[in-house]
Order: C-alpha cells, then structure tokens, then sequence
C-alpha cells in the first residue's frame, strides 16, 4: 500500500507529469494548428505560380534568341553579302537598327579582327580592336557565339556574333549584334506585381531583372538580391528554395531552359504575395506566446511546490544545528518531503535521548558516546544537501531531485535505525553510494569511486555502520587540498589466511605525514567544527571495531605522501562460500 501511494505521491513524478502534460499540450495544439490551416496549398500556389513565370520568361527569351539567330543568319547570307555593295549592306543594318533600337546597341562587321562595317557608324569608336579581335576568334571558333555580360559604355550589353565563309572559301567573315540588356526588362510586362525575374550567365554574370528601378534603395534592394542569388548558382538542380533578405523572405525558382544556357529566377516576396501566409504566421507566434506564458505559469508552479518544503526543512536545520534538539518539522505530505520531516523528527528525537542516556552512568559512556556519534547526521552536512536541492531547482534541473532526495533519506534511515548495531557489509555498501552521489552534487566531479567487493563476501560479512562512509568521507576531503586533482578512491576485499576479511581503502590524495598519521588514532577532547556526513574519526573506529569484534581487529595505515593512502580493516568472516 506504501508503494502505491508512493507511485503517486513522489516528486518526481509530479514533475515528470506536469512537464509531460505541458509539452504534450503544446505539441497537440501545434499539431491541430498546422494540420487545420491551408499552409500546404498556399505553398503548392505559390509554387505553381512561380513556375509559370518562369515558363513565361523561358517562353519569351526562345522567341527572342530565336529572332536574334534568325537576323544574324540572315546578315551572314553568303549570297545577300556578296550581292550587296558596302553601302547598301550598311544601309539594311541602318535599318535593322532603327527597327529595334530599344534592344540593339550596333551591328557591324568583321574580317579578321579589323571592323569592315558598323552601324551606326558613330559606335564604332566605342568597340576596341581587342574586343573585335576577341568576337571574330569565338565566332570563327563556334560558329555561334555570344558574350557573358558587359559595361559597354551605353549600358549594360551582350554580344552575339554569327562567322560565315565567302563563296570562294577564301575569306572568314563574322557578323555581330551587341544587344542591350536593360531591354530585356520588358520580359516580364505581363507578370504579376508580386514577382520579379533575374536572369544571369552560366558563369555567374548578373544578365538582366525586371525590378523597376525608381530611386537609390530599390537599387540597393535590387543589388543584394543579385548577390544571393549569384551565391545560389553554386547549388544544383531546379529545387523551390527560399532565401532570406534584410528586406524579408522569399521563394524562388530557377531554370535554365533556353538556348543561350542562361538561368532564369523567379522571386516572390512573401509577405507581400500572401498575405495569408504571414496571418498564418502571426498566428502561430500567438499560440507559441500562449504556450510560453503557460509552460512559465506551470514552471513557477512546480518550483514553488519544490521551494516551500525545502525552505522550511533548511530554516528547522539551522535551528538544529545551534543545539536546539526539540526543533522539529512540521510538514503534512506523503512524499519524500514528508519523509525527510519524519526521519529528521527522530532523528533529532534519538539525538536527544541519546544525551539524556549519557548522564545515567559513567562506565557506559564511551559506549553511548560511540552510538551518538553514530547516528548523529551533521546539520551542516544536511543544510548544504538541501541547499544544493534548491538550487538544482532553481537551474530547471528539478528532475534530478527526486533520486537525490531518495539517497539522502537512505543515508537518513541509515544512520538512525538499529543505532550501535554492526550491519551487513552490502548494506554499507549501499549507503556508501548514495553519499557518494551526494558528495558528487556538493562538489562536482573531484572524484572517482571504484568499489570491488564480490557479492558473496557483502552478503556473509558485517561491519560496524559508517566505517567505509567515514573513511570515504576522509578521502574526499583531504583529496580536496590537492589541487586540480582528481582523487580516485578504490574500496576492494580480500580473505586472510587466518580467516579474516580484509578490506582496503585506498586513495590518490596528498597522503599524510606519519605525525599526521599517529594523530588520528589520539582521542579527539572537543568536536571539531568540520561539515561533512558526521564527525567520526579514525580512533573511534578503531575503538568501535575492536568493541564488537576484539583487540585483533581494527584499522592500520599505510602512507605515501606522493600517492596518497592505504587503510586496511581488519573484520571477522566465518568463510567464502
């Protein structure tokens, strides 16, 4: 009955189903919001939206390139320009010319890197002969060339530039086109005001956008995003990506579905395309602020509910640890807290009948003295315990509470059931690390415990209780004079020839000097005011080993002040099964 009104009762897992509940609420309400909206068919809108710009802009560049092919083809006829005198073939450049000024800068001719023909004839002294060398070597080269893009003085240009041989396969002759690419802005005079299109080379060269320009920050809007997307070029495939800008986020598609190998990108602002899908967006920061103010609200809760008790318990320890033995705590719960009230009343009730036993007789006093100290669980070690279990709290490392707590009530119990009783070495054993873990919460990770002792031996052996706590507690904190060391403790056992169990404390410490050594097995006058588990000291284990077992037994030491320590314990063990 106990342990099922633990299963519901323990701190731990209150917290674990409060959080749990507060996480799984958030995530169902996220869950029941993102599947009850119209995110995915915004998305699958915009999508196809962008693709059909792109296809539109794919759609009129074919037409353009192929008009442009077709005007060059015709102009590189072997028979028109045969037929034709220099000057009437300058004349249907002319021509050709003022029928598309607004795309096309100049056309002229090239034999051998020297300019035969140009139009109009005032740009030639803007074309350098090592331009015109440079479009008559690709072109005689490919047949079909054109340029990535470039500053040509009027703007921003491509040349595309068709070779042709004369009849008589004598001469090599190349005709060009330098078009404007600022005209190519009215690709997109039919797209929608929410879209934009980038076109730029395979090389990385910004071609040409249909984003108006009317004053300096559009400019600078219009510059940036043809920084990100000339960085995008490094990626491969045709995949619906997003980028984001100073001036928001936005959706973008490529393609490079055109016969000069140019990629095309359609963007789209999100904010101002959808608005639906910023709502969308605002809501959900509600639900998440929504969320966040209730995980607060439960947080401040649960840690209010872990505070309380443990201030009370500290506030009654203080008390405790000024000599007041009738302070007790009045703590009406069923979980560990409560526990740790129970324990800590009679705990300090033992304590004070122990003292009141002191005075009945003076030959028993010894014996009472050892068992005081025995159960005596030092307030100060008790107040820096809880202490440390606020503060784990109050750092939202509440869940690590309720398996400490557990250890200090075992070491609570410990210390006061069967007081001056031997127990058995696996029970020791058992308490020894739940102190360990205590100590390790206290301190950090300043050491290391390896404990070797067979499960046959810690079942058959018994022991004097808080031997090994003590001399753990001795190591732990002479290791803790060394500095930047990690003091690694080793308990292990062994049999005796004459059938005696042997234990060994070993540790990495500083050591001892022997005058240091012989000290500790001299009667201690007055407490002393150290903080640890209790104040047992080497002579009173000692003096308690050979109470219950006899003169033959007891502690000896081994030092090196270089390595550390050796105890040895001499016990009593009937045999090994």
């Amino acid at each position: 009955m106990f342990t099922r009104r633990r299963l519901f009762t323990s701190i731990g897992n209150k917290m674990f189903l409060i959080a749990f509940l507060s996480v799984l609420s958030g995530l169902i309400m996220i869950g029941v919001f993102a599947y009850s909206t119209v995110y995915v068919l915004i998305k699958e809108n915009q999508e196809k939206s962008l693709q059909s710009s792109v296809v539109h802009v794919e759609d009129y560049l074919k037409w353009y390139m192929l008009n442009i092919q077709s005007q060059l083809l015709y102009f590189s006829n072997v028979d028109i320009f045969e037929s034709l005198s220099r000057e009437n073939y300058m004349l249907l450049m002319n021509n050709f010319i003022t029928l598309y000024s607004n795309d096309i800068n100049a056309a002229y001719v090239i034999e051998q890197g020297e300019l035969l023909v140009i139009s109009p004839e005032l740009y030639k002294h803007s074309v350098s002969h090592q331009w015109l060398e440079e479009v008559d070597k690709q072109a005689s080269q490919w047949g079909f060339w054109w340029s990535d893009p470039f500053d040509s003085g009027f703007g921003r240009a491509v040349t595309v530039a068709k070779s042709f041989r004369s009849s008589d396969k004598t001469r090599t002759i190349t005709v060009a086109l330098e078009l404007n690419v600022e005209s190519f802005a009215s690709l997109g005079e039919s797209r929608p005001t929410d879209k934009t299109i980038y076109i730029f080379s395979r090389s990385g060269k910004f071609v040409a956008s249909n984003t108006p320009i009317d004053h300096y920050s559009q400019k600078l809007q219009r510059d940036e995003m043809v920084r990100i997307l000339g960085e995008t070029l490094i990626e491969k495939g045709k995949d619906f990506n997003t980028i984001h800008t100073p001036q928001g986020d936005f959706k973008i598609l490529r393609s490079d579905n055109n016969r000069w190998d140019w990629i095309v990108f359609s963007v789209v602002n999100e904010a101002k395309a959808y608005p639906l899908l910023t709502s969308l967006q605002k809501q959900f920061l509600l639900i998440l602020l929504i969320w966040i103010t209730i995980s607060l609200i439960i947080s401040y809760r649960l840690a209010a509910y872990i505070k309380k008790p443990i201030r009370t318990i500290i506030r009654q320890m203080n008390a405790g640890s000024l000599g007041r033995l009738d302070t007790r705590i009045e703590i009406k719960r069923n979980d560990e807290f409560g526990l740790i009230a129970t324990h800590f009343n009679k705990m300090m009730l033992n304590l004070n009948d122990l003292f009141n036993n002191l005075k009945e007789a003076e030959e028993r006093k010894r014996v009472q003295e050892m068992k005081v100290l025995q159960s005596q669980i030092q307030p100060h070690f008790l107040y820096n315990t809880l202490n440390a279990f606020y503060w784990l709290s109050e750092t939202e490392r509440s869940r690590e509470i309720g398996p400490l707590i557990q250890a200090l009530m075992g070491l609570l119990k410990y210390s006061i059931d069967k007081v001056g009783d031997v127990v058995p070495l696996e029970e020791e054993v058992r308490q020894l690390h739940n102190y360990a873990e205590l100590m390790k919460l206290r301190y950090g990770p300043v050491f290391d415990l390896d404990i070797v002792i067979p499960d046959s031996i810690a079942a058959q052996a018994t022991i004097p209780k808080l031997t090994l706590i003590t001399l753990v507690e001795n190591s732990i904190f002479y290791g803790l004079s060394k500095p930047n060391h990690r003091n690694h403790i080793i308990i292990s056992s062994a049999e005796s020839d004459a059938g005696q169990l042997l234990l060994e404390v070993s540790d990495t410490g500083p050591g001892m000097k022997e005058d240091a050594i012989r000290d500790l097995f001299k009667k201690q006058e007055t407490r002393s005011t150290f903080k640890g588990l209790n104040n047992l000291g080497i002579r009173n284990i000692q003096e308690r080993i050979q109470l219950y077992y006899g003169y033959e037994y007891g502690l000896s030491i081994e030092n090196d002040e270089e390595e550390g320590l050796l105890v040895k314990i001499r016990l009593p063990f009937p045999s090994i099964s």
